[in-house]
Formats: structure tokens, C-alpha cells, sequence
């Protein structure tokens, strides 16, 4: 129910279904009179939730410090066992391949300590996140495109039934309970997501070193005139998946989740 909920809800979470919603109260004659105001209220959506400063600013706020090291040669904390959360992957059924989103470096960043056999077990969680149309279940097709890049399949163990983060963590656990892993594991998602994970890791038991990838926030803060002055839909669509985090992290914690 709380899987199926948070997917209805979705909507609610994205600053063009407010304007849209705002759009078609404007159209209802009782609400004629505001029009203007509810014009205004559009023009501030636009220009704070895209403001490309002011959400930049909120990422760093939010997403974690990166895990810096002088050592050239060591680019991923060193750790024998890597768990990648899911996220970061689709599949293109018209030409019977997978497809990486912008999450991708999930994947890729520990990819390289996976092939040199720096990390000689990995954990994929993720099954389907769709609540009707079930065809791609992430953890399976990622762990094929690993054994296509010559990865042992007995180093790769999947969770194919977690649809959420709280559940990829119950079922981690329940993985390296059957492997007696007592280490701390390497645990690697994207850094907006990292608070959420880290506290759902934390109430299933599991000892991890936070490995955050793929940031939303840049640190170099080299804005110009335009970041100012100019709202950008990049800037709204980042704010969209910010509060989608924020709102989960409130949502997990008000149901016990964490």
C-alpha cells in the first residue's frame, strides 16, 4: 500500500502540476476574480522553484560530503563487498538492450574496483519500480551486463524483489546474512539519495561505508548573470527530485521506516 500510494501521490511532488492545477482554477468562472493573483503565483513557481542559484544552494545543503582522496589510484573506498542501490537503468525493448539514465554512475564509478577484483562481491539491489507494467526488473539485467563484461556470476548476488529503499535494505540484510558478511559493506547511490539510504541501512542493521555519486549540487559555484536572473527547467526538474527526496525522508520517518 505504501508503494502504491507513494506512486499516486508522485505528481504532487512536480512544480508543473502545480501550475497546471493553477491553470485550470483559473478556468472556473468562481475563480475569475483572483485570476491575477493566481498569475502571480504561477510566475513565482516558475522563477523560485527554477532558480538555478537558489536550488543549487539546496543541494549542497542537502547531499553529502564527497569522499576525496590524494591517492590517484584509489578513486572508491577500499571495501571487499560493494551493495549498488538501483535507480539507474531501463530498458529499451525495440533494440533488446539496456538504457542508462543520469544515475548511471552508480554503476560505473565502482565498476572498475569490481573488474580489477578490488571488490569481489556486489549486491544489486532493485526489482521492477512500476506498479502495473512489471517487464524490467533492474538488478537481473544489470547483473547480464556484468557478466558480459567478464564478471564472475558468482560474485554477483541480486534483489529482485525491492521496489523502494526501505526494502532494498531489508533485503540486503537478508543477502549478507546468507553470506555471513558481518564487514562494512561499500554502499553506493546517488548523493541526494544517500541521507535516505543511509538511514534506512542504519535501521536494518547493516554496517556500511556511504560512497555518494552522481551530485546534483556543484560545489564550484561558478554562477553567471543567467543562473541568477533566468529560471531554468533543469534547475526545476532538480528541484523536483530534491523534494521528492525531502518528502520521502518525512514520509519514512512518520511510517517507522527509519
Amino acid at each position: 500500500m505504501f508503494f502504491i500510494l507513494s506512486k499516486i501521490t508522485s505528481f504532487l511532488f512536480k512544480p508543473l502540476s502545480w501550475v497546471l492545477l493553477l491553470l485550470l482554477l483559473s478556468l472556473l468562472p468562481r475563480f475569475a476574480s483572483k485570476r491575477r493573483k493566481i498569475a502571480l503565483m504561477i510566475l513565482g513557481i516558475f522563477y523560485l522553484t527554477g532558480h538555478s542559484v537558489l536550488i543549487n544552494e539546496l543541494c549542497l545543503l542537502w547531499e553529502p560530503v564527497p569522499f576525496v582522496t590524494q591517492d590517484s589510484s584509489l578513486r572508491v573506498p577500499p571495501a571487499k563487498v560493494c551493495v549498488i542501490l538501483g535507480g539507474y537503468s531501463g530498458f529499451d525493448h525495440s533494440r533488446n538492450r539496456v538504457g542508462f539514465t543520469e544515475a548511471s554512475e552508480r554503476l560505473f564509478y565502482p565498476l572498475q574496483n569490481i573488474l580489477n577484483h578490488r571488490i569481489d562481491t556486489v549486491i544489486l539491489t532493485g526489482g521492477s519500480a512500476s506498479v502495473v507494467m512489471k517487464k524490467y526488473y533492474e538488478s537481473t539485467h544489470i547483473a547480464a551486463y556484468l557478466r558480459d563484461f567478464g564478471v564472475n556470476p558468482n560474485r554477483i548476488f541480486i534483489d529482485a524483489k525491492s521496489r523502494n529503499t526501505f526494502e532494498n535494505a531489508v533485503e540486503t540484510k537478508k543477502i549478507l546474512d546468507s553470506l555471513k558478511i558481518t564487514e562494512p559493506v561499500l554502499l553506493v547511490t546517488s548523493a541526494f539519495h544517500m541521507p535516505r539510504s543511509k538511514a534506512c541501512y542504519d535501521k536494518a542493521g547493516v554496517k556500511y561505508i556511504a560512497y555518494p555519486v552522481h551530485y546534483l549540487g556543484n560545489a564550484t559555484r561558478d554562477y553567471n548573470l543567467e543562473a541568477w536572473l533566468i529560471p531554468s527547467l533543469g534547475a526545476m526538474d532538480t528541484f523536483q527530485t530534491l523534494l521528492r527526496e525531502m518528502v520521502g525522508m518525512i514520509s519514512y520517518k512518520i511510517t517507522g521506516k527509519i
